[in-house]
């Protein structure tokens, strides 16, 4: 009766517990879910939450209390793990979905409680890797949203030694929540997660749960990609590589790290401005050996380059369009069994130099056989510079080329119109030549 008596005091305590640590965590079915209690507590209860009905999974004090409700089946997955104080469930079902709840006492005070919401999934989908731009609103895609079913998006702080995950919105009723110095909301019809004003100093971990009647069906995760910007630049240029951190109130000051193609690591002293908190590498007249990857870090890498240091070059050549056209921009020394890309920086992207394959930021762009690039249906946003970079087998730069790509001005300097009024000028400036020479070889006759 003692022990009975003690159970149930033991059990109200935990039914007014409301202020224990909460832990959100995610499992795919066959794994296993483990409970880590302290080693120091006097006795502790493991227990779920089943609607209204609590049912007692574990009691430290009692090597198994032989009247439990809990079902046969879990009984057999419960597993106590060797010399430690933690317990484990194995061979994780859907039906585990659930409340679980952590309480441990010592000389009759309560020293550990926690919830912990337990998630099984039935399948995990392929992990969507979205590219970090600084500041631009970004949708994170939720494959399988559709008929109709519930979707609930978690997060995950991307330096979190746990597994586990926080609601992306406090309740499920809502659709917009800001929070990290940035705005969530959830897209209609496709459910997926739209991130506005995105900082690459916060930077999470976030996936969508496709849920049907309670039960998790499959869960998709989108993990941010830091996909290395492109730069090429030729022997004796300057290369200014921006760190675009704006706070440090809760960072470490930023630092760069540099890594060769061959894998030889060496951290970069700051050399930049701190007053109007640009954290720029500037990299005066670099040479051949300044090729590598560049890290920007705080706490989490923030931005990372890939710097290309090319022999030079001769001038970039000037290719004009009108819109609507098509134009096919040539790779120089590009020959079979070279490597070559092409990079890509508009006069409207504040600089930004983006890759026109891996970054997929142009639907009207191809490849050709002779490693040149095709660009159709041209229009005003597709003026800037092109660099085509021929690297070798050990990423070397053999050569690059540099196109500008200029927009037709009816009116302007290499318009029809120029052309036919520079002409016009030069003949009626020939003529007035011809008529003042004339005029003067008439005085000195008349003069004679």
């Amino acid at each position: 009766m003692a022990a009975v008596s003690e159970l149930s005091v033991l059990l109200l305590a935990l039914i007014s517990n409301i202020h224990a640590e909460e832990l959100i965590v995610l499992r795919e079915e066959r794994e296993s879910l483990t409970f880590e209690l302290p080693e120091e507590a006097g006795s502790c209860l493991i227990s779920r939450c089943v609607g209204e009905e609590k049912l007692v999974l574990w009691n430290t004090s009692d090597l198994w209390p032989q009247n439990s409700s809990v079902p046969e089946d879990l009984k057999q997955r419960l597993v106590s793990v060797a010399n430690t104080s933690s317990y484990m469930i194995q061979n994780l079902t859907r039906s585990d979905s659930g409340l679980y709840q952590e309480e441990c006492w010592t000389e009759g005070n309560v020293t550990h409680e926690r919830n912990i919401t337990l998630t099984v999934c039935g399948s995990t989908g392929e992990i969507s890797r979205v590219d970090v731009i600084p500041e631009e609103t970004i949708d994170l895609p939720c494959p399988g949203a559709a008929d109709h079913l519930d979707v609930q998006w978690l997060k995950q702080d991307y330096q979190s030694e746990q597994e586990t995950w926080t609601r992306v919105f406090g309740d499920d009723t809502a659709s917009v929540m800001d929070d990290d110095r940035r705005r969530y909301q959830v897209v209609e019809n496709t459910s997926a997660l739209r991130i506005s004003n995105f900082s690459p100093t916060v930077i999470n971990v976030f996936t969508c749960l496709v849920m049907k009647q309670q039960q998790c069906v499959s869960s998709h995760l989108s993990q941010f990609l830091q996909n290395p910007e492109m730069i090429i630049r030729s022997v004796g240029e300057t290369a200014v590589l921006q760190c675009p951190v704006t706070d440090l109130s809760e960072e470490e000051p930023p630092h760069w790290q540099f890594e060769t193609f061959n894998g030889d690591q060496g951290q970069l002293n700051f050399t930049g401005s701190f007053g109007d908190q640009s954290y720029s590498l500037v990299l005066t007249s670099v040479t051949l050996n300044n090729s590598g990857g560049y890290i920007c870090h705080t706490s989490i890498p923030v931005k990372v380059y890939s710097l290309f240091v090319c022999p030079k070059s001769p001038p970039p050549a000037v290719e004009l369009f009108s819109e609507g056209e098509e134009v096919t921009l040539r790779c120089k020394d590009w020959e079979k069994g070279h490597l070559y890309f092409w990079v890509f920086k508009s006069n409207r992207t504040k600089g930004r130099t983006f890759s026109l394959y891996s970054d997929q930021v142009r639907s009207n762009v191809r490849s050709d056989t002779d490693g040149s690039m095709v660009i159709s249906d041209l229009s005003l946003q597709d003026t800037g510079e092109y660099w085509c970079a021929v690297i070798d087998k050990d990423r070397h730069c053999m050569s690059s080329t540099k196109t500008l790509l200029e927009h037709r001005d009816p009116f302007g300097v290499y318009s029809t119109f120029y052309a036919v009024r520079c002409s016009a000028l030069s003949v009626l400036l020939l003529m007035l030549c011809v008529a003042v020479v004339t005029v003067t070889l008439r005085t000195r006759t008349r003069d004679t």
